[in-house]
């Protein structure tokens, strides 16, 4: 496998990196209400079709753009031209967008996920209705008590940043994606038991295609960049730290294959219990912090065990997200700066953690709180900026490189070369990748700028 000492120990690694990266808030936190805010099955089905249309060949480009480089993208698309190149904001782009999405992740897994760990272990809130455990987490997610805890996530955070790909990320991940994945089979099984569930899930598998308009295509192209991770540039550093004669589009498309079946899981966990408790589907951000604790509330005493193990895997799998996306800009600054990962792991934790109190402070009562920019509060603008706006300009740069500077050809080569299954590039998917893909993506993006603006 790779040779080099910051590459991945074997091809397993780098799929369950890979996964880890992907599968984080993403698909457990941000998925089900993603769902529940754009109409059920009909945000499922289109998710799936984004999935396949858009993610995959995206993700595709970026890792092998990555493996070609064997740099970040800021140097590495400098390395591809050989030259200053206006591609390499490429990996500007891509970092301003993985910082922002970071600092928010920081407030929900370390403050609110680390939070809520203690309070399910301890049973706090057992016996509490629907309505009292909404009341809970409205005053805790603004609090400084969840900053204090999050702090615990940018120690582990600098440690692992310290300790490299192959002490870091990997073996964690060989370890947390099998557990979470047991956990939440078990925690599906027990939802979809409870009375009522039968309507929910029928919510979240049968399309309304009535409900199908621009906003719910807007809302699934952003949730495909947002959970598989395109553009922020976490994939074309571990594709530089991938062995150039593994097999790319077999691992990659494991790698997304994975990644929709947690996050399809989770809806299949977190619908239907909305319909049993009768919680609105529409309740946002804090779905899973308000659904779940009634869910062990129904377990009794097993569900403070059940429902503490499912948040740490919540808290590890958000956290390997975390871990990857800082790594992708720590190698981004070790190679413009020159200065060494210790002190780019170091500015880059500070950094975020800083950035994750004022979006905490978005969820409280003071002035973060009543900030205003298209209509939209603090929290939703920075999203909408770093995935609806970075992450796509960053896919449509790749495509548009592909398509006038590298060529059809020279990705095809590139990303073949290792291939030993049928999963690869083929001749006939030129017309695709050089037309209906730049195509699809410009459409994506203006819908989104228009779905805000």
């Amino acid at each position: 496998m790779a040779t080099q000492s910051r590459g991945f120990a074997s091809r397993l690694g780098f799929i369950l990196s890979m996964a880890a990266f992907s599968i984080g808030i993403g698909n457990l936190w941000k998925f089900p209400y993603m769902v529940g805010n754009n109409g059920g099955g009909a945000f499922l089905l289109v998710y799936i079709i984004l999935v396949l249309l858009i993610g995959i060949p995206a993700f595709l480009i970026e890792v092998t753009l990555g493996r070609s480089a064997q740099l970040a993208p800021i140097k590495g698309m400098e390395k591809l031209e050989g030259k200053k190149t206006p591609f390499s904001s490429i990996g500007w782009l891509a970092s301003l967008a993985i910082f922002t999405i970071n600092s928010f992740a920081i407030m929900i897994v370390g403050g609110w996920a680390g939070g809520y760990i203690v309070k399910t272990f301890t049973g706090s809130m057992n016996g509490l209705s629907p309505d009292q455990v909404a009341a809970t987490f409205g005053s805790y997610s603004g609090s400084m008590q969840s900053v204090l805890i999050s702090m615990v996530e940018i120690v582990l955070l600098w440690l692992c940043l310290n300790g490299g790909i192959k002490k870091g990320v990997e073996k964690v991940c060989s370890i947390l994606l099998p557990v979470l994945f047991v956990i939440m089979i078990g925690l599906t099984i027990y939802s979809n038991t409870l009375p009522g569930a039968v309507e929910g899930l029928k919510w979240y598998l049968t399309p309304d295609f009535s409900k199908i308009d621009m906003s719910v295509i807007s809302a699934a192209a952003t949730q495909v960049f947002f959970s598989l991770g395109i553009g922020m540039c976490c994939a074309y550093v571990y594709g530089s730290y991938f062995d150039q004669e593994g097999d790319l589009p077999a691992s990659l498309a494991t790698t997304a294959v994975l990644d929709t079946c947690i996050a399809i899981l989770a809806g299949l966990l977190i619908v239907p219990a909305l319909f049993s408790f009768g919680i609105e589907p529409t309740v946002g951000p804090s779905l899973i912090f308000v659904t779940l604790p009634n869910l062990f509330n129904q377990m009794g005493g097993l569900g403070q065990i059940f429902g503490g193990l499912f948040m740490i895997c919540v808290y590890f799998a958000g956290f390997t997200s975390l871990l990857g996306g800082s790594e992708a800009i720590v190698a981004n600054i070790t190679e413009v700066s020159g200065c060494g990962r210790r002190i780019a792991a170091t500015v880059i934790c500070v950094a975020q953690f800083l950035f994750s109190i004022v979006f905490t402070l978005s969820f409280g009562d003071g002035a973060v709180a009543k900030f205003q920019a298209l209509g939209l509060g603090f929290f939703d603008f920075a999203d909408f900026i770093a995935e609806g706006v970075f992450l796509t300009v960053g896919a449509i740069l790749m495509v548009v490189y592909i398509m006038f500077k590298w060529g059809f050809k020279k990705f095809q080569e590139e990303a073949n070369r290792g291939a030993k299954t049928k999963i690869r590039i083929y001749d006939w998917m030129k017309p695709y990748f050089m037309v209906i893909l730049p195509i699809i993506l410009l459409f994506v993006c203006y819908s989104i700028v228009r779905m805000y603006i």
